[in-house]
């Protein structure tokens, strides 16, 4: 098996991973005895330590190698996924989400900066949107099972589940050599720093972006779920795969990616990104049925590929030789911002003010649309 069907197999799960508590709230709330708000920050602990943890892994990768540093996380976020199933506690739950989000950072940035290494700038959109329909295929897989394994049997029984799928594609990386891409030691040896990256008036501005996206789209999704469930009164398996048409539009717009960038340039797909977000969100205000929040979820999934692809694109064009360390802090920015977005939209959502957040978070979008079209590419 090649390295990067194992890096795309181990994305899968691990993107399961990263949606998989949304469609499922409700059941863990009611298990740990807490509130949404409280056991959301199981995913903002997860999602904060998630960030983080790219501060580390892009310099590690760009001194040790990809696949090297995504198999060895790898086994941690395997331990950890199985033991926050185990949880008794809300704060016991929140830690053990915290230490498996530390060691889930490793493996889908880095799988970014591999397809980096390897593709062209001119080819390598298609390719990110491919390897976004794997992800997005992990997202409407936890939506619509996770929904499923919920009502039916136990949300603790999904983690343990999905956990064990993880140990193949792990332990397989094993067998394979350490893919040390050929601009490692000039990377390890330019010394170049963080603030580096930071001085760069457009690099700052894909970093802001990003954080921005991470912050109204991923900090919102994780109360669609609730949302639904409350204004629409529906249970748990039909607000999983209502959640889960998210996943098939980002699937949709993956696919169709390398026509649609023969006809949109990557400048007018961000805007078009950022306004599809838009439209979505604000259509879920009036709370019309389940036929409205379903093509807001497939349209929202069609948006946010257009728009996330083109700042994945230009946060692996920020540096050529040290792609894994300046892709890091896109990473971190991403995953801060989801961090602070479901802590801060949480507060929205426990104050009744849900039709509010929504409206925030989509007119925030359209303006990060905007604005990404406006800034365009950064040169190297």
């Amino acid at each position: 098996m090649t390295p990067l069907l194992l890096l795309f197999t181990l994305a899968f799960l691990v993107s399961v991973d990263l949606r998989i508590l949304a469609p499922v709230l409700p059941s863990i709330s009611a298990s740990l005895g807490t509130t949404h708000g409280a056991a959301g920050l199981a995913m903002t602990s997860y999602a904060l330590a998630y960030g983080v943890g790219q501060l580390g892994y892009g310099l590690l990768s760009d001194r040790h190698g990809r696949v090297a540093v995504v198999r060895a996380a790898g086994l941690g976020w395997v331990l950890f996924t199985a033991l926050s199933a185990l949880a008794t506690t809300t704060v016991a739950f929140v830690v053990i989400r915290l230490l498996a989000g530390a060691c889930a950072g490793a493996v889908i940035p880095t799988t970014v900066v591999y397809i980096g290494d390897t593709y062209a700038y001119a080819e390598r959109q298609a390719a990110i949107a491919r390897f976004s329909v794997v992800t997005s295929a992990g997202l409407a897989f936890s939506a619509a099972v996770g929904g499923t394994i919920a009502h039916f049997m136990s949300w603790r029984l999904m983690l343990i589940a999905y956990a064990t799928l993880g140990l193949v594609p792990t332990l397989l990386m094993f067998r394979l050599p350490p893919a040390r891409p050929e601009r490692a030691a000039d990377a390890h040896s330019s010394g170049v720093r963080f603030v580096d990256f930071l001085l760069d008036p457009r690099a700052r501005i894909v970093y802001l972006a990003i954080f921005a996206e991470g912050f109204l789209l991923w900090g919102g999704v994780t109360y669609l779920g609730g949302y639904a469930a409350h204004r629409l009164g529906i249970n748990q398996l039909e607000v999983g795969l209502l959640l889960s048409l998210f996943g098939f539009g980002t699937m949709v717009g993956g696919i169709w990616m390398a026509p649609i960038r023969r006809r949109i340039s990557e400048s007018g797909l961000s805007w078009l990104g950022g306004a599809l977000m838009a439209v979505a969100f604000l259509a879920l205000i009036p709370a019309t049925g389940k036929a409205v929040f379903a093509a807001s979820m497939l349209v929202l999934g069609l948006g946010f590929v257009g728009l996330h692809t083109t700042l994945q694109l230009r946060g692996t064009d920020i540096s050529s030789t040290a792609r894994g360390k300046a892709f890091s802090l896109f990473a971190f920015f991403l995953f801060t911002g989801l961090s602070a977005g479901s802590a801060v939209l949480g507060r929205l959502v426990d104050r009744g003010a849900d039709r509010g957040m929504l409206a925030f978070a989509g007119l925030g979008l359209a303006a990060v649309g905007v604005g990404t079209a406006l800034a365009g590419r950064k040169h190297t």
